[in-house]
């Protein structure tokens, strides 16, 4: 498994509106006012292991990733996402330890389609964006610039969200090295649990959370032939508690696999445990 896809394993986010829930490990088309700045700060641990021909292999990512929003219009905001990542690596008797600023991004996403109703609102929003290679190559970042893309679809109530997303990752060639595109499928159900009644003073909500993320990998490419030790399919659940007030959003979520299609010798992650802040200003 590439160190991108190591750090950026539950990965693609955005923040959202003020006293709505949202998804945890992707992103939501909620709106982000003309002006209004937003800032979240997620905290990931990604676990891989397994053993080959006798050999112990794991793999501890941890990130400390800062998402930065602004409001353009109503119906546009740019994002930007900087990854600081530590990855320990445990092979039978060798170890290695790194750290350093991950790959960053950069997208932007626009409405697209609004509907609102008395206690419901839907919402389109397509996005698109680049990684850029600030990482160190080969050890926090891949030294390729990529492009992805994708839409998402928020439907937010009184008691429940609901949001899908689907995403498609390009990835280039970098030294000779170009690992396979990607491409993404997530939904994500968030259930208000409390208050179970509702008045004009209420400012604050627990949401359950349960999402489920499938990824589609192609093979990687070195030089000109097939890495036969990439590319497979992914999925995963990841139930989880989200605490909304109208200024900061706190949350934590387990990212387990419930699939891991993986060719050859390719590295599986065993889960992902995320905790973040998001604040609106």
């Amino acid at each position: 498994m590439s160190v991108r896809i190591i750090i950026l394993f539950c990965l693609f986010i955005a923040p959202a509106g003020a006293v709505m829930a949202a998804p945890i490990t992707f992103n939501t088309a909620l709106p982000v006012s003309k002006g209004e700045v937003l800032l979240r700060q997620q905290f990931i641990v990604t676990k891989l292991s397994d053993r080959l021909n006798g050999t112990k292999r794991d793999v501890t990512a941890r990130a400390g990733v800062s998402v930065l929003g602004y409001g353009v219009t109503p119906k546009l905001a740019l994002f930007g996402v900087a990854p600081l990542v530590n990855i320990e690596r445990k092979i039978g008797t060798m170890n290695s330890n790194v750290t350093g600023l991950g790959d960053a991004s950069v997208f932007a996403r626009a409405e697209v389609f609004r509907s609102d109703t008395p206690g419901k609102t839907i919402r389109i929003a397509p996005f698109a964006g680049l990684t850029l290679p600030t990482g160190r190559k080969n050890k926090t970042g891949d030294g390729s610039t990529d492009g992805f893309a994708g839409l998402i679809f928020t439907a937010a109530s009184i008691d429940w969200n609901f949001d899908s997303q689907i995403k498609y990752v390009a990835n280039r060639r970098a030294n000779g090295f170009a690992r396979g595109d990607t491409a993404s499928m997530d939904a994500s159900l968030q259930y208000r649990l409390l208050p179970q009644t509702m008045s004009n003073t209420t400012n604050a909500f627990l949401y359950g959370v349960m999402e489920a993320n499938f990824t589609y990998l192609q093979r990687d490419r070195i030089g000109g032939a097939i890495n036969p030790n990439s590319g497979g399919v992914q999925a995963f659940v990841s139930p989880g508690l989200q605490y909304a007030t109208r200024r900061w959003i706190a949350e934590t979520a387990v990212k387990i696999p419930v699939l891991n299609d993986l060719h050859g010798t390719a590295l599986a992650p065993d889960y992902a445990l995320i905790t973040s802040l998001r604040f609106n200003f």
